[in-house]
């Protein structure tokens, strides 16, 4: 009994480290089962990956107002927050003082006039004198001068009555365009001035929503639509409009919500900003029903259709840092490590498509890839 208990128990323990003993005691190594890898051959596929940047709106039109004169506001005709019409009075300067400058200025022009009717008396009866070599050539001259002087006196008198008369039409404040006003910088009885605005006029029939995008995403735009530099900017093909090459746009509001009118990407930075890394954009969008304001956060979505992209499922991913590796597997059944440097993910959260690196025909681990390393041999 004791020897069969000790036979079991050696037998058990050589078992469990994958060592079999026969009855005569000779010993063979025990093969593990290999660890089998889900594996993809990498074909081209069209997909559609929609890249979204923080953006920022404003209205088409945004307008600070300012005050061309100086004086005590004497009425106000306006509420924050509500729509204006283009022309509208927003509020009332004192006229007092510029009605009398328009006054004092008729008046100088009333004698300015005076004089010039004097001297040209003056000059016609001097030219029939000197035909009559009555008078010298030198008082012909002078009164031709005075003349002359007369009318520039004239002209200067018109000029500042119409300066009077504008600074007193600028006493009634209208706005520039129809849109929301903002701002209350000021009561009846204040004073203002043309150093400060006090109130702001937004155009929404139409929002711009701008935004920043990387000098990388730059150049996949600037290539994948054969985008060039030209006098206004980014332009497309034949000096087209971005707005009439590049996809429509979508605009994703703060509450999750995608607003219902496309935009239209009308602005691509030429310029990449040594500070921040990014280049300037800008979106326009139709806001016929006024949902949009200005100051919104938002975010822009841009769609891009990658042709002939090599996708795989996100399990087959090595992160490295800021890169991505996949384990390609080669004909002899091992694996080498390949950096792509071009991924995106897919916007679902379950693919990445890859620009470069791999090639259609590849065949690549997409499952238990993290446990792998070079020349692990799979099959």
């Amino acid at each position: 009994m004791k020897k069969l208990y000790l036979s079991t128990l050696c037998s058990a323990l050589l078992l469990s480290c994958g060592i079999m003993v026969s009855c005569g005691g000779s010993q063979t190594q025990f093969e593990m089962p290999m660890a089998k890898y889900e594996t993809k051959v990498l074909q081209p596929e069209t997909k559609v990956y929609n890249m979204t940047f923080p953006a920022t709106t404003c209205g088409i039109n945004e307008i600070k107002v300012f005050p061309q004169v100086e004086g005590l506001v004497t009425k106000k005709n306006y509420t924050p927050g509500t729509i204006v019409q283009k022309g509208q009075t927003l509020f009332v300067i004192d006229p007092t003082e510029y009605q009398l400058n328009v006054k004092s200025a008729e008046a100088d022009l009333m004698v300015a006039q005076a004089n010039l009717e004097t001297t040209r008396l003056q000059y016609e009866s001097n030219q029939k004198l000197h035909e009559k070599h009555i008078i010298s050539d030198y008082v012909l001259n002078t009164s031709l001068n005075e003349y002359n002087s007369a009318k520039a006196m004239v002209t200067q008198a018109q000029a500042q009555l119409n300066i009077a008369r504008t600074n007193l039409g600028y006493c009634t404040v209208t706005s520039p365009v129809t849109g929301f006003i903002a701002g209350n910088e000021f009561n009846v009885g204040d004073m203002v001035s043309r150093s400060r605005y006090v109130c702001t006029v937004s155009d929404i029939s139409k929002v711009k929503a701008n935004f920043s995008i990387t000098e990388t995403q730059l150049l996949s735009i600037v290539m994948e639509y054969h985008l060039t530099t030209g006098k206004n900017g980014m332009e497309g093909p034949n000096g087209s409009l971005v707005s009439d090459v590049l996809p429509k746009v979508k605009l994703k509001l703060k509450d999750g919500s995608i607003y219902q009118h496309d935009g239209n990407l009308t602005v691509i930075g030429a310029l990449v900003s040594q500070t921040t890394g990014t280049a300037a954009c800008e979106a326009e969008f139709e806001n016929p029903d006024g949902v949009l304001r200005s100051g919104l956060s938002a975010n822009i979505i841009i769609p891009f259709t990658f042709d002939n992209v090599l996708s795989v499922p996100q399990t087959a991913a090595v992160r490295l840092q800021d890169q991505m590796m996949f384990y390609r597997v080669k004909q002899d059944g091992t694996v080498e490590g390949i950096i792509c440097k071009e991924v995106y993910p897919s916007n679902d959260g379950t693919e990445y498509y890859i620009l470069d690196g791999l090639n259609a025909g590849d065949e690549v681990v997409t499952n238990g890839a993290g446990k792998l390393s070079n020349g692990a041999k799979i099959r």
